[in-house]
């Protein structure tokens, strides 16, 4: 299979003409996911952190559609993301077949997802520059790190003068061992998969990939009886013939959820709910991934990880699924736990299964002005929850319910003029939920979000500066 898909043409991908006007305040992205045809919303992001669309332009590929649950059919973090100077967006593209809406049998496909990146204008417009095949199934989450050129001018890209970035895509679909007839084999099981781009956002594979495994269909960890797919509609109000394991599209509950780099960038953390395990991979200078340590919780089954971000002081917070709960699913059993990343990639643990009282407790964000608070976006609750965050890594349930939503799922922050903003994908009601932080008390007022995403059917990615 070729490694490059064709470079597409900008002018067919442009849905709607860009603000004449440029602005020197900030840009928002949220990503429709939808089936055939995934786009991108771009907002203006005024000083005053409210919202107004500028833009929609496809990614040239295909979402996941409606998958399971409605409010979160990617059923991961960091779809979308901005690299660190807001040059360049990366989005990921399932190119899934069919949605899973619970009418019929499931449907399931081997076509490997694809990633696009963009060019980021001055004004926070985009660009289409490239789109790449992802090196897997069901790609559902990405990031990115800028590495600067070497004095040598030894840097990655086609101008060995300028800094480029390093990225890894999450592919999230199939079982440990693979049944697609995938090329390379390795595509048709869950891996992280690394692209050296360059400052124009062209994308060339970094080899070689590196497998996550999400566990055995049966046995220790979320499996795939039919007990454990009936307490899942029950929770979510998907069909329980929608739980599937093993398949692309993969079962919200199994598979991995988040990747992302350390602040350092040295190491890569990856998330998997269905054997509630963190993987922590080294990078080496060349960009390639080695071989991971592994901290699994120790009853497999829970708390289940998803999402994950650091603190300003370099500490892992993780947010999960069912924390403590002593069985599986549950609703109200949300959490948050924080680590100190050891060298030798162990977690050592500092706050442990801090409950805010939401259910399906998935994504977080750090306030990024005083790192003091951090958000968590509570799915099937409705709610985001707020936490403070200690010097030390410890964690403190601050609200409960610091505000509410409408199947929120990706959060995204930004900062301005001495503000701190808020941004979410309610994705029940199609929008961009916006709120500024009072830097004092932690608590989200509302401002001016943004309309345009599907109403409750695919809508997840988010990023924001």
């Amino acid at each position: 299979m070729p490694r490059k898909l064709i470079r597409l043409s900008i002018s067919a991908l442009f849905c709607s003409v860009a603000a004449t006007s440029a602005w020197a305040d900030g840009a928002v992205y949220a990503m429709t996911n939808a089936l055939g045809n995934n786009e991108i919303k771009v907002y203006h992001r005024a000083v005053n952190g409210n919202l107004a669309l500028a833009q929609t332009i496809a990614t040239g590929g295909g979402g996941s559609g409606l998958q399971l649950a409605s409010v979160d059919s990617l059923g991961s973090a960091g779809g979308l993301q901005l690299d660190s100077d807001h040059h360049l967006l990366f989005a990921v593209n399932t190119e899934s077949a069919a949605e899973n809406n619970g009418a019929g049998p499931y449907n399931s496909d081997c076509k490997q997802g694809t990633i696009t990146s963009f060019r980021v204008a001055a004004d926070g417009t985009l660009t289409v520059a490239d789109r790449v095949f992802s090196g897997g199934l069901f790609p559902d989450s990405l990031t990115v790190k800028r590495v600067k050129a070497s004095n040598d001018g030894r840097g990655r890209g086609d101008d060995k003068s300028q800094d480029s970035d390093l990225l890894y895509v999450l592919n999230a679909g199939g079982p440990e061992v693979p049944i697609c007839n995938t090329e390379p084999r390795i595509a048709g099981r869950p891996n992280i998969t690394g692209f050296a781009v360059d400052s124009d956002g062209h994308m060339d594979l970094v080899h070689p990939a590196r497998p996550v495994d999400p566990g055995p269909a049966s046995g220790s960890g979320e499996n795939c009886s039919a007990a454990s797919a009936a307490g899942f509609s029950g929770l979510t109000g998907a069909p329980a013939a929608d739980f599937q394991c093993g398949l692309n599209p993969p079962s919200f509950p199994r598979s991995p959820a988040q990747v992302r780099f350390t602040p350092d960038g040295n190491r890569l953390v990856v998330t998997v709910k269905g054997t509630s395990t963190i993987y922590v991979f080294p990078v080496g200078e060349n960009g390639r991934a080695g071989s991971p340590t592994t901290t699994q919780a120790s009853l497999p089954a829970l708390p289940s990880f998803f999402g994950l971000t650091f603190d300003k002081g370099g500490h892992l917070l993780v947010t999960e699924l069912f924390g403590s709960a002593t069985s599986i699913p549950a609703g109200g059993r949300g959490a948050v736990s924080s680590f100190t990343i050891a060298s030798s990639g162990n977690l050592l643990p500092i706050s442990s299964h801090v409950n805010d009282g939401g259910t399906a407790a998935c994504w977080i964000a750090l306030e990024p002005i005083t790192g003091k608070f951090a958000y968590v976006a509570n799915n099937l609750s409705a709610s985001i929850s707020s936490y403070t965050v200690g010097n030390d890594g410890s964690v403190t349930l601050l609200n409960g319910t610091a505000a509410s939503g409408s199947g929120p799922n990706d959060l995204a922050v930004a900062s301005e003029a001495g503000n701190s903003f808020l941004y979410v994908v309610d994705a029940g009601t199609g929008t961009v939920g916006a709120f500024q932080v009072n830097l004092a008390t932690g608590s989200l007022i509302p401002i001016t979000g943004g309309a345009g995403l599907p109403v409750n059917r695919s809508a997840q990615g988010l990023a924001a500066f």
